[in-house]
């Protein structure tokens, strides 16, 4: 039987789906290519390629992955960005970037560039020395620069300008790096300063994107976090499921305001916590009983 945390997931990759459909929804033909930015959620296998010690090449991960094999997705199969490429018809699964016997032709139709434990705040990495999100826009330059080769120089333009672009970050930021009681915390009291700081640290993020041929963009917001969320009690302080919301908020807000001032973009919201929330509140509703562990 499938473990409460895998509906849970399941949830939250039919929400990108629906999320990703609405903002396919006014375009035609589909999109050229999906191109996956974020952390664990969307990590195709990136964190296999670089020293850390977070890697989920290894078993249990992958024993329901095509060919029963762990491929660095943290994952029991398929993630998000696997499923959303499935579901919009651009391919089955998205390759890690970094792979270096990444074939030349699955340029053509996307890439992921994600790294698990990563976040929008670099300090987020420091310890793990997995990518921020910040710096993985630079792959996206040399991914750019190798599409040129298989394409040309026009065609590759056309096909980031029609690309998807997916990206899910912050959790780890807030669960790990602001509420272990890291320097940020001292810095900003109050989490909701922190929010804002993420929030410009989104726009900037944005911006390098759009500057890079990048059009139509689907992020995520936070999911409902708790003590039961990062798996302990932070310091005894738990994080207020409300807290993710107002971080939301100001996601939504930015990401309209954005768009204006970024002609022909389309940034869509992924609401993750709404669904999330409510199955665990009436997990009845999904057939299901939620236990939840704090450690």
């Amino acid at each position: 039987m499938a473990s409460p945390l895998f509906y849970l997931l399941l949830l939250v990759q039919v929400c990108s789906i629906t999320a990703a459909k609405r903002l396919d929804a006014t375009r035609s033909p589909r999109f050229t290519a999906i191109l996956i930015f974020g952390d664990s959620l969307l990590d195709t296998g990136n964190n296999n390629f670089i020293p850390t010690v977070l890697k989920a090449n290894h078993k249990p991960y992958g024993q329901d992955f095509p060919g029963k094999i762990p491929t660095g997705r943290f994952s029991n199969g398929k993630l998000v960005s696997d499923l959303l490429a499935s579901a919009l018809g651009i391919k089955d699964t998205v390759p890690p970037f970094l792979d270096p016997n990444l074939p030349r032709e699955e340029l053509r139709t996307g890439v992921c560039f994600a790294s698990a434990g990563s976040g929008y705040d670099d300090m987020t990495t420091v310890m793990s020395g997995v990518i921020p999100v910040s710096k993985q826009p630079e792959y996206l330059k040399q991914y750019v620069e190798k599409l040129k080769g298989v394409t040309g120089e026009a065609e590759a333009r056309g096909i980031i300008n029609g690309s998807l672009v997916v990206v899910t970050s912050g959790s780890n930021d807030v669960t790990i790096n602001y509420f272990s009681g890291g320097a940020r915390t001292l810095q900003f009291p109050l989490i909701g300063g922190y929010h804002d700081f993420l929030i410009q640290r989104v726009q900037a993020f944005v911006k390098e994107l759009y500057n890079q041929g990048c059009r139509n963009m689907l992020i995520a917001g936070l999911p409902p976090l708790g003590c039961w969320a990062a798996g302990f009690n932070m310091g005894g302080r738990c994080v207020d499921y409300s807290q993710s919301q107002s971080y939301n908020q100001k996601l939504v807000a930015m990401l309209s305001r954005l768009q204006e001032s970024l002609p022909g973009s389309k940034l869509v919201y992924a609401d993750f916590y709404t669904p999330l929330y409510d199955m665990m509140n009436n997990p009845q509703k999904y057939g299901k009983t939620l236990v939840v562990t704090v450690l």
